[in-house]
């Protein structure tokens, strides 16, 4: 008996509307998320085609990274680094001569996880002794600054494998003096609290010698190092660089004032550059808005579904009573101001959730 009762249960057409509901919230929830997915990863490709502008990398790379301090800004957007090594993840293509030309950047092993670089380029420097000396630079362009373990051992992560990845095959007859230096930048913004906004960290692999002294260049051993920048909308960087990053990705800014801004900080702002601008604005007010909108506006849907279902089943309720107390169904129709064809199926499916 009470096998049938739950079959009788499930079958019913009240359950079986209820399901039908419940699975459209469902779909409609879906289609609302695989929206605002997408338009994230085009905001973020965005992201990533904006800096990857010469301009913004050749000022992050001599305000951070030591190797570049007394370096001109032209020479190192001109001479240091490497034409045409840069690569963006996905879909990053040159369209100028100031854009770092590539396709997606990654990292394969079997036996490792693969991972994607956001940027990625060779660039080389000026030694003391006069030679040039090359390095691999990656930017990662980062919006979720807490994912449930420190952000420190990712960046590690990143640079390591790309250090690890210069040398396809490990041999007796390997040259380990080949590998170049690697810098993993990782620009943080979005979520990063007040109390570490506006910071600039280095980690860096040194020497200490413990017993005696050995002397070794730099060169020798200091391969792997990473910097993180972190910036929110919240707190005013006083960095010039930091400042700059801070108005690029802004999300309270509009396009006009971070182009205008832009063109303070020296950036020549091509068409193509105010273009992605705008573009990544748009693609800001429809993640922070019309998201928004669509939730609140879904909300006051099921609201008014909520009272309209209320409102019929206290309908259902009375017509049915009226009924049982002998009333006939022209009767209860024309009290109610409802068709005798929808009390009679109101009847019919409460016998059915009876059996």
């Amino acid at each position: 008996m009470g096998h049938r009762a739950i079959k009788h249960i499930e079958e019913s057409p009240g359950n079986g509307r209820a399901r039908q509901e419940g699975e459209k919230e469902v779909n409609e929830l879906e289609e609302i998320i695989q929206t605002t997915d997408e338009r994230k990863a085009k905001y973020d490709h965005v992201i990533k085609e904006l800096l990857s502008n010469k301009q913004f990398l050749s000022r992050i790379l001599k305000r951070f990274v030591p190797e570049y301090e007394n370096i001109p800004l032209e020479d190192i957007e001109n001479k240091y680094i490497e034409p045409g090594s840069i690569e963006v993840s996905s879909l990053g293509v040159a369209r100028n001569t100031r854009r770092v030309e590539g396709s997606a950047q990654e990292e394969y092993n079997p036996n490792e996880a693969t991972i994607y670089y956001d940027i990625i380029f060779k660039a080389c420097y000026p030694s003391k002794t006069g030679e040039y000396i090359g390095m691999y630079i990656n930017v990662e362009a980062q919006k979720s600054y807490f994912a449930g373990y420190p952000l420190e051992m990712r960046v590690a992560y990143y640079a390591a494998r790309r250090l690890g990845s210069q040398l396809k095959t490990i041999s007796k007859n390997t040259n380990y003096g080949s590998l170049h230096k690697v810098y993993s930048i990782w620009v943080c913004m979005g979520d990063v609290p007040d109390k570490e906004a506006n910071t600039a960290t280095l980690y860096r692999m040194e020497k200490k010698d413990i017993i005696g002294t050995v002397k070794r260049r730099p060169e020798e051993y200091d391969l792997m190092n990473v910097i993180i920048l972190r910036i929110n909308d919240k707190k005013e960087a006083e960095d010039r660089v930091l400042s700059m990053l801070q108005t690029l990705s802004s999300s309270v800014l509009k396009a006009d004032e971070k182009l205008k801004t832009l063109k303070e900080y020296g950036i020549d702002v091509s068409e193509e550059i105010e273009e992605e601008v705008k573009h990544m604005c748009n693609l800001s007010d429809l993640l922070e808005e019309r998201l928004e909108e669509r939730i609140e506006a879904r909300i006051e849907a099921r609201v008014r579904e909520e009272m309209e279902t209320e409102v019929e089943e206290k309908l259902v309720r009375t017509a049915l009573n009226l009924l049982k107390n002998g009333l006939s169904y022209e009767t209860v129709s024309k009290c109610m101001n409802i068709p005798i064809e929808k009390i009679k199926q109101w009847e019919q499916e409460e016998t059915l959730q009876k059996q």
